[in-house]
């Protein structure tokens, strides 16, 4: 959506057709209507934005007539996919564009006294030295794709105590949890985080778009309300950095031109998607544009559970597909290959294994027996990946009165049952 958004922005003859269900099914992508208002209220003329009502969201005889709306506005120019924004970002990038965003987008100062009112009702710095936004996704086992890339409490806690004495404020923002119970997971680790440290500065700020608006007067239940504050932290600290698995949220972030590091397990299904945006030489893409800074930390696995499941049965699909082709010789039969490893892996990318599902339909999620063969958290070698990106220039290991090092963890259920079944 926020590339599409950008490139709509810059190129005024650029036209976007939206599919939306009809009305005869449910589907929890369908997000068209969210889509269209995020478009005009970006300033995108409402002729340049067209919805189409249809019977199904994907498929050809729905891609199809896409693009024959399309076509009445193509003006001899070529029909882009779904990842048209993506590459048109990483080939027309620049400051001039990055002006653009911040005009259209409304993101300036004029709000900065209410948001620094807002802030010291939270009890939250208003400026400093180094600031890290840690960003929390949970959409995956909320129902939407890629529950591989949802976050991980214990993981979010590795990192917390391994940079404590590093910045002067931590931020941990983005989803609560798909479980609205467990919302107070991240109050938790900042509780006990700093007391440890003793002192004040991890600070969960999770979903605060839904607060009462009395509160939020700089608009911060909208879109543009919600840029506004990063834009604050990033006028008014003198470093910050934005962690977080791969989102639409983080992708702003780095076109807005702050510093960010998305995370990525190796063999990611959708990886090279935004892998276009990576910096080549300096400072621009493979496609010429400037990079916007939105650059990859690969990882050998997901922090969570089930994402270590998940990325296990896809690599072994993966594998028996090359197994499969490697006895062929006939291009025709090994693509065959190819669509039937996708087709069974979509099973591990989409919203199949939801322990929350958005249509309706019953959860089946991943089993606790398969999970428990699993370890909570980053291992070793990736958190030393993720601290080679925080870790402040020429910083020097403080000696500290608690244990910054927080090991994976394990969670054996039946261990879980025989405790629960002595209360």
């Amino acid at each position: 959506m926020f590339g599409i958004a950008a490139a709509l922005i810059d190129d005024e003859e650029l036209h976007v057709v939206i599919s939306k269900g009809n009305g005869t099914f449910i589907d929890h992508t369908d997000k068209a209507d969210s889509i269209q208002k995020f478009y005009k209220d970006s300033g995108i003329d409402e002729k340049r934005i067209h919805v189409i009502n249809v019977k199904k969201l994907r498929g050809a005889v729905t891609k199809e007539k896409l693009k024959q709306r399309a076509a009445k506005f193509r003006r001899g120019r070529r029909i882009g996919g779904v990842n048209y924004g993506t590459d048109y970002i990483a080939r027309k990038y620049s400051e001039n564009l990055k002006n653009k965003l911040k005009d259209r987008w409304d993101i300036n100062h004029r709000e900065d006294d209410a948001i620094k009112r807002w802030l010291e009702q939270q009890g939250i710095p208003t400026s400093g030295d180094r600031l890290l936004i840690l960003w929390s996704r949970f959409s995956g086992k909320g129902g939407d794709i890629h529950i591989e890339h949802d976050t991980s409490y214990t993981g979010i806690k590795q990192i917390v105590y391994r940079v404590a004495e590093m910045y002067d404020t931590i931020i941990i923002t983005g989803d609560k949890g798909y479980i609205k119970e467990r919302g107070s997971k991240f109050d938790d680790i900042a509780r006990e985080v700093n007391t440890d440290v003793q002192s004040s500065r991890v600070f969960n700020i999770t979903e605060f778009w839904d607060g009462e608006p009395e509160f939020l007067s700089w608009m911060g239940t909208t879109r543009f309300g919600q840029f506004k504050l990063y834009d604050y932290f990033e006028r008014h600290f003198n470093e910050v950095k934005h962690l977080g698995f791969r989102s639409g949220n983080l992708e702003v972030m780095a076109m807005l031109g702050y510093k960010v590091r998305y995370l990525e397990e190796v063999g990611s299904e959708s990886g090279a998607r935004m892998f276009a945006w990576r910096a080549v030489e300096g400072g621009k893409t493979e496609k010429k544009g400037d990079a916007t800074g939105y650059e990859r930390l690969q990882l050998a696995e997901p922090p969570t559970r089930s994402g270590k499941y998940l990325q296990k049965k896809i690599r072994e699909i993966n594998t028996e597909a090359a197994e499969e082709k490697a006895k062929i010789n006939d291009e025709k039969e090994k693509e065959e290959i190819e669509k039937e490893a996708g087709r069974r892996k979509s099973k591990y990318t989409g919203a199949y294994f939801a322990p929350r599902k958005k249509d309706g339909t019953i959860p089946i999620p991943i089993s606790k027996d398969e999970k428990s063969r699993f370890s909570e958290g980053f291992n070793d070698g990736d958190m030393n990946i993720i601290l080679g990106f925080l870790r402040p220039e020429r910083w020097i290991d403080r000696q500290v009165t608690y244990n910054p090092v927080i090991p994976q963890k394990r969670k054996v259920y039946e261990k879980l049952l025989e405790s629960s079944g002595n209360i």
